[in-house]
């Protein structure tokens, strides 16, 4: 489970009514005296407060360069603020762009914002509806005009006027921000009448498992909506790009730290910037392995191989414009799925594959996960064995070929 911080503006650290919505989520929580970088640097989440209606916290705007990067390198940052002007001023990444609103005249209705993923909606600890929060002294102190959201944002809550956010995500390098207007300092550690401890647990928990998805992990389409893959299970049921739904054999992770990082600079991943593959995809930033393969679909590909879509490594791409070997990563945490055929998948929104059986791409998982998945399935073990893969994967030399045509010609690698 993750780390997170607790912190609250007014008080200069956490507050003890902070912990039991971390807890209950099974995360650790970690009390913040000072939002420095030294504190910041074991954090995957940092929880803030802001119980002051009329400013905010002195240190934690004195640290707010540390904040930001902590937020850049892959933390993500969760505020409840009931101060609300000039809110823009406390969020990393938003610049002056936002405009922030403090206002009562919808202040106890609350109501799930058209788009809102299923996530935060209907998470583990529970579902958010229209009439979660209604009814509070005050729901919500106010809003962020919708059309002033920070770009990428994903807008979750809202006033009665569905343009007024009252909470809100968006990206920031390798992390997400999640903000809210509702005061929930005030709710939490007592039983109010109109917003419980078990609401407060699930907004708290959806707001968790909602930006720990954007920050930590891939988004991948399944047939519940998208999901990050670190939520994913055996069994999970995941949308293939040709409509069909398939659910996992087995699933495993491999965690890179920086140290390894450093001594093989090979495993550092290969950045896809959101739109880079053309028509939008993928949808956000994607981080891959410099071998792991996305779905070309061009006519360029059909001229070459007598099929319009191929298979293509994320190194060979990093020719195209917005697609880079990322060296700013610090640590990087690659999963393996694996369905009972080779599959292509959507993650980011973009067409990507399952991990192929073949002997190098075997190579990526780790020993002792490579045992368990030849226990699994034993035909990888025969000398005969061959691996059938779900699109034309052309020679590392055609490949090169192909992605120098597209960059020629201008045309996007998925049309």
């Amino acid at each position: 489970m993750a780390t997170v911080g607790y912190y609250s503006m007014t008080a200069g650290q956490g507050q003890a009514s902070q912990v039991d919505e971390i807890t209950n989520n099974g995360d650790t929580a970690v009390n913040v005296t000072i939002p420095n970088a030294t504190q910041l640097a074991s954090l995957d989440s940092l929880y803030v407060v802001n119980p002051s209606n009329s400013g905010f916290g002195a240190e934690y705007m004195n640290n707010l360069g540390a904040i930001a990067a902590a937020v850049n390198s892959g933390m993500n940052l969760v505020i409840f603020d009931r101060a609300v002007t000039n809110a823009q001023t406390i969020l990393p990444g938003t610049g002056s762009t936002i405009t922030a609103v403090r206002d009562f005249a919808s202040g106890s209705d609350v109501n799930v914002a058209a788009g809102a993923p299923t996530s935060f909606t209907n998470g583990a600890n529970g579902v958010i509806d229209d009439s979660t929060f209604d009814g509070g002294t005050y729901s919500n102190h106010g809003y962020v005009e919708l059309s002033s959201l920070p770009p990428g944002a994903t807008a979750l809550l809202t006033t009665s006027d569905p343009t007024h956010i009252v909470a809100f995500t968006y990206p920031v390098g390798s992390g997400n921000v999640f903000y809210s207007t509702m005061p929930i300092d005030f709710y939490t550690g007592q039983n109010n009448a109109a917003i419980s401890p078990a609401d407060i647990f699930t907004l708290f928990t959806n707001t968790q498992q909602t930006v720990m998805c954007f920050a930590a992990g891939t988004m991948i389409e399944t047939l519940l909506g998208q999901r990050a893959v670190e939520d994913l299970r055996i069994g999970s049921a995941v949308q293939i790009h040709d409509g069909r739904v398939e659910r996992i054999r087995w699933i495993s992770a491999s965690k890179i730290s920086a140290s390894d990082l450093k001594g093989n600079p090979k495993l550092r991943p290969v950045r896809i910037t959101a739109g880079a593959l053309g028509n939008g995809l993928p949808t956000r930033d994607l981080l891959v392995s410099r071998q792991h393969r996305m779905l070309v679909r061009s006519r360029v590909a059909e001229r070459m191989f007598g099929a319009r879509e191929a298979l293509i490594s994320a190194i060979k791409l990093t020719a195209l414009p917005g697609i880079y070997v990322d060296k700013s990563v610090e640590d990087v945490e690659y999963f393996h799925i694996l369905f009972d055929q080779h599959e292509i998948i959507l993650a980011e929104g973009a067409a990507s594959e399952s991990l192929f059986t073949g002997p190098e791409a075997l190579k990526s998982v780790p020993t002792k996960a490579r045992a368990e998945l030849m226990q699994l399935f034993p035909n990888l073990t025969r000398l005969d064995y061959k691996a059938t893969s779900a699109a034309h994967i052309p020679s590392a030399k055609l490949q090169t070929a192909l992605v120098a045509r597209h960059l020629k010609n201008a045309k996007a690698v998925f049309a």
